[in-house]
């Protein structure tokens, strides 16, 4: 905890006091495939999560996004009082020299809140895995995703905030557990509808992930031609290379 006048890396800031006891938090941070970062967008979206707050840093890179015409801040906080939900979503990713301290606020103000659950993203490439993955925190952790029939990964290394939230979370009492989709490419909508699939059973919601499917297709198109047409202009280089040459005798 934080003592007075010592000075605060990161600073939640809420624009509304939401009491957000028993809720479940979702954290949406970029990682390989991004598809937490998109899954945790495509819930709040869906199922209109209201946005509450923000995280500040003096430590974030100055990158923001604009929407609508407006500046965003890099990471925000969203919740929805009918699904007991609050999303933290970045689309920045935090360096890991200041992924611990980041982690250690962000478990403060989830015991502060009096959240009871957290479902944690990141991703991972594997061609021949499985969809989707998790590990937990806990033993109790752990039979929630069991029970969900969740591939759990036994043994393994993770980085980064999702890893140090995890490892804060681990004696607090405090269900956690961390989804990790299982990516093709670096923004990969395949994975992140596995993800929202995820997350409905843990929070026993209902949502179409056809658009996120739809998505994917556009996206695996757009490479496709994007490769081929790599592909043509090198074959043209090389032939015009083949021109520029002079004849060769023997």
């Amino acid at each position: 905890m934080v003592k007075k006048n010592e000075k605060k890396y990161f600073e939640i800031v809420e624009k509304e006091k939401m009491n957000l006891n028993g809720f479940t938090l979702i954290e949406g941070f970029p990682d390989v495939g991004l598809a937490g970062t998109i899954g945790a967008r495509y819930l709040s979206e869906k199922l209109d999560f209201e946005q509450i707050g923000h995280i500040d840093s003096l430590l974030f890179s100055p990158i923001i996004r604009i929407n609508n015409g407006i500046p965003m801040h890099p990471v925000r906080i969203y919740a929805n009082k009918k699904y007991k939900t609050v999303i933290a979503l970045s689309e920045q990713i935090i360096p890991n020299n200041i992924a611990s301290i980041m982690a250690k606020e962000l478990v403060e103000w989830i015991k502060k809140k009096g959240i009871k659950q957290v479902i944690a993203t990141s991703g991972i490439k594997n061609p021949t895995g499985e969809s989707v993955y998790a590990f937990a925190s806990d033993e109790k952790s752990k039979k929630i995703i069991k029970k969900n029939k969740i591939e759990l990964i036994n043994n393994g290394i993770t980085s980064g905030v999702t890893a140090m939230l995890m490892l804060y979370l681990k004696d607090n009492n405090i269900i956690a557990f961390c989804l990790i989709g299982n990516a093709r490419n670096n923004a990969d909508y395949y994975a992140a509808s596995e993800i929202v699939k995820a997350f409905c059973k843990l929070i026993n919601v209902n949502i179409d992930v056809k658009p996120l499917l739809k998505e994917a297709k556009e996206l695996e198109n757009a490479i496709t031609n994007h490769l081929k047409t790599l592909e043509t202009q090198k074959n043209m280089g090389e032939e015009s290379e083949i021109i520029k040459s002079p004849p060769m005798y023997t």
